[in-house]
């Protein structure tokens, strides 16, 4: 049902949904010797104003499988996390596309000399799933680079789309 909810535009008010990651379907690769591979589990919240072309993520809770590292520019340190919100900045990034179909997002850290830093992401609407994609580069010479490739599905909850275009969340038994 839920591809009947991304097929059109013509809803008038914003969308919200909570979603979770397939874990066997849901990785950040990083480059370099070895290139290190992480699996992602969690949940995050996708908000979609599609009259207005705005869309957001926010309650981002998923972790990677182990901790992975990464150069902060702004405190200038080796940092390490295993929280995607913190690796990707999803919770600040910026929509640059809304369509029924794709959302582009884009997080602008306004580094000149590096701006293959900036975060890029992808959600492409697929039947009852979500696939969701995205790199950036660390701002360092030679630095690695970190990309997602995930799928989400909406929690466990059932969408029942009325004839007038509303919608009622029903959890589940």
């Amino acid at each position: 049902m839920i591809c009947c909810l991304w097929g059109t535009t013509a809803w008038g008010t914003p969308v919200t949904i909570p979603y979770e990651f397939v874990q066997d379907e849901s990785i950040v690769a990083r480059s370099g010797r070895p290139p290190r591979i992480y699996s992602i589990e969690g949940r995050f919240v996708l908000n979609v104003d599609f009259d207005v072309g705005i869309a957001s993520f926010n309650q981002v809770n998923a972790k990677l499988s182990s901790e992975i590292e990464f150069y902060d520019y702004y405190k200038k340190e080796i940092m390490f996390t295993d929280d995607l919100n913190v690796l990707f900045n999803m919770t600040e990034l910026v929509s640059t596309s809304v369509t029924d179909a794709k959302i582009d997002f884009l997080f602008e850290k306004n580094i000149p000399l590096f701006p293959a830093s900036d975060v890029h992401l992808t959600v492409m609407f697929m039947n009852n799933s979500l696939q969701m994609t995205g790199y950036f580069g660390e701002p360092v010479a030679d630095g690695y680079w970190y990309s997602l490739d995930a799928v989400a599905v909406p929690e466990p909850a059932t969408l029942l789309i009325l004839v007038v275009g509303g919608i009622i969340l029903r959890k589940r038994n």
